[in-house]
């Protein structure tokens, strides 16, 4: 085999193919898994369609190192070689998406102690009130708490009057239209100390959980649309002040859709609903509450019947496949004479085995019940004797079938809820959800949404090492004098993307690594006009891929490259199997892809994985 007329064929080990580089200024050896082809054999229609536009994405793992971002950039700027011409690229971008830090949705101070409380809150003065200054945590006042407006109340006062307002945009969707809010009110909220004994409800706990009584907290989720205008003023000129030319603005009355989350937190001024676009929710819909995505089978008064998404997959003839996280299906036999399939179950959870169960084209078969609740549910949607890679039935389910109404219990996050249902008989208009129990914990997690922290910090000061005198008594001597702060903090649970756009030639911050660019090229840009060909791996869409994809990074760093591994049954520690070795591999018809095609771009370490990405960019340099 030949990469670029510089590779050639050296050894078979382990089942791997091994190629080598001719000559010392050659690209390195690499390995191509077995049962994968060598890059070698990848048409340059992988990467370009006949239009000219890119048909490729490159994916790289959520929480890659820099390193692998960096290597899928370098492969992004090659690409350019090939799908633009130069006079269409100059002064272009690359643009990098990195995951990073959860995000802080709300942070509050709830005790602070130090020189502006005791001046500014509490109008203590100089040569009197600061004399008393406290120099250790048992002599931290009681009435430092935050209760809202001032810090001073007691931590009694402070617990009463705890109340927060979270109004989240985009949380959840219907049909896929993620244009559906959250209302979040929490009521109550009081700190357990770890050690009671030594905490006399003074100053803040060192050490504490938070606790949310039960219905302290109340989730809302509207499912209607509505059009609504935001009334709001801009600047059309600014300012000209030297030469006394006031800025000119003027109002704006701008049309949007959205829930009524949107209308209540959308930023530039007033807003107020002009109509009902969408009624809500209804039969045949999909739609997720609190991001866990249900089919409706049907809507009643103030209740509606679903079941969960578990997903769908085109399976072979005794292919095993995971549907959910959960239910391990395999298919026995399908006759398309007959448009049955039969299948056997396995709950990965208790290792339980149901079936055989018998499927006919288009008819739902309940697999597994419990009483009222129809825990596994699969229908045939499809059935050929050679479709894709010689997959034969493609197999939907959906998992705990039961009729949600209001006053019933459901579980997020392993805690219990009391859930409201709003609807008419024939639309879910919106859908709440208070705690059930008291909640307890910290950090601690809500909903598998966001997570909830205390902390608490005192430093000290001595007035010699400062040589000052802190308190104002009229001496300087060895004494510390203490502040302290407490805080609630939520964070949302997501990490947050961060995005950076690098010229060629400009280096990917946090690293030393430079985007190359292709020779006679000064910019180039890896994304098309409607959207970026570098993506995460959580951002490929498994049901529905729309284009040929490079994976960068082993299966540790990205998830796609770890279920491709699995797919194919090849090892997934890289360096047992792989050692030092760049990995490159070809799949011209990825089953799990629904047919496009993948290259995978890997090693055991970030490093090794740079090594392979230039083999590819030389490849790729080739077909151009």
């Amino acid at each position: 085999m030949r990469i670029g007329g510089v590779i050639k064929l050296s050894a078979l080990i382990f089942g791997f193919l091994v190629l080598t580089s001719i000559g010392a200024s050659a690209v390195p050896s690499y390995i191509v898994p077995s049962g994968l082809h060598d890059i070698s054999e990848v048409p340059r229609s992988f990467f370009v369609s006949p239009d000219g536009s890119p048909n490729v994405k490159i994916v790289v793992g959520s929480f890659s190192s820099a390193n692998d971002v960096a290597s899928a950039a370098d492969i992004a700027a090659a690409l350019g070689s090939i799908l633009y011409r130069e006079e269409e690229a100059k002064d272009i971008s690359v643009r990098l998406r990195k995951a990073g830090d959860t995000s802080v949705v709300f942070r509050q101070v709830i005790y602070r102690y130090d020189y502006d409380t005791m001046t500014s809150d509490h109008n203590l003065p100089y040569n009197g009130g600061l004399v008393g200054w406290a120099r250790s945590y048992d002599e931290l006042p009681a009435n430092y708490w935050y209760n809202g407006v001032k810090y001073t109340g007691n931590y009694s006062t402070w617990a009463k009057s705890f109340h927060v307002s979270l109004r989240v945009k985009n949380g959840d969707s219907v049909n896929g239209n993620s244009l559906y809010g959250w209302d979040i009110e929490v009521k109550g909220l009081s700190l357990l100390p770890r050690d009671p004994a030594n905490w006399n409800g003074t100053a803040p706990p060192k050490k504490a959980d938070i606790g949310i009584p039960p219905r302290g907290i109340e989730v809302s989720v509207d499912y209607r649309l509505y059009n609504y205008t935001v009334t709001y003023e801009k600047t059309v000129r600014e300012a000209y002040s030297e030469w006394g030319v006031p800025a000119e603005r003027e109002v704006v009355n701008e049309t949007r859709i959205g829930n009524l989350v949107d209308v209540l937190v959308d930023t530039g001024g007033n807003s107020s609903i002009n109509s009902v676009v969408s009624p809500g929710v209804q039969a045949g819909d999909e739609f997720t509450l609190l991001r866990t995505k249900y089919h409706v089978f049907s809507v009643g008064l103030n209740n509606f019947t679903a079941g969960e998404v578990l997903g769908t997959g085109w399976f072979a003839q005794n292919e095993t496949k995971l549907l959910g996280d959960r239910w391990k299906i395999t298919l026995i036999g399908a006759d398309p004479l007959e448009q049955k399939a039969i299948v056997t179950v396995v709950d990965s959870k208790t290792g339980e085995l149901y079936g055989p169960a018998v499927l006919e084209l288009g008819q739902p078969e309940d697999v597994v019940v419990s009483g009222d609740t129809v825990v596994l549910q699969l229908k045939l949607d499809a059935i050929s004797e050679n479709l894709i890679l010689g997959k034969i039935a493609q197999i939907s389910g959906y998992s705990n079938i039961r009729t949600y109404a209001s006053g019933g219990e459901v579980s997020y996050g392993n805690q219990e809820w009391y859930i409201t249902v709003d609807s008419d008989g024939q639309y879910i208009k919106s859908i709440g959800l208070t705690n059930a129990n008291e909640l307890v914990g910290n950090p601690l997690g809500i909903l598998g949404v966001y997570t909830f922290n205390y902390s608490f910090e005192m430093r000290s000061l001595n007035e010699r090492d400062v040589d000052y005198d802190i308190n104002q008594d009229g001496n300087v001597t060895d004494t510390s004098f203490v502040v302290a702060n407490a805080a609630i903090t939520i964070t949302e649970n997501a990490p947050v993307i961060h995005e950076v756009s690098v010229p060629v030639g400009g280096t990917v911050p946090g690293t030393d690594y430079v985007i190359e660019g292709v020779e006679g090229v000064k910019r180039i840009i890896i994304h098309t006009p409607t959207e970026p060909i570098a993506i995460l791996d959580r951002e490929v869409n498994l049901e529905n891929p729309t284009s040929n994809y490079i994976l960068v990074g082993s299966s540790e760093d990205n998830i796609l490259t770890a279920m491709i591994f699995g797919h194919y049954h090849l090892p997934a520690d890289f360096r047992v199997w792989f050692g030092n070795y760049p990995v490159l591999g070809y799949i011209p018809k990825c089953s799990l892809l629904k047919g496009k095609g993948v290259i995978i771009v890997a090693g055991s370490s970030p490093e090794v994985t740079r090594k392979a990405a230039v083999i590819l960019m030389r490849y790729i340099a080739g077909l151009s």
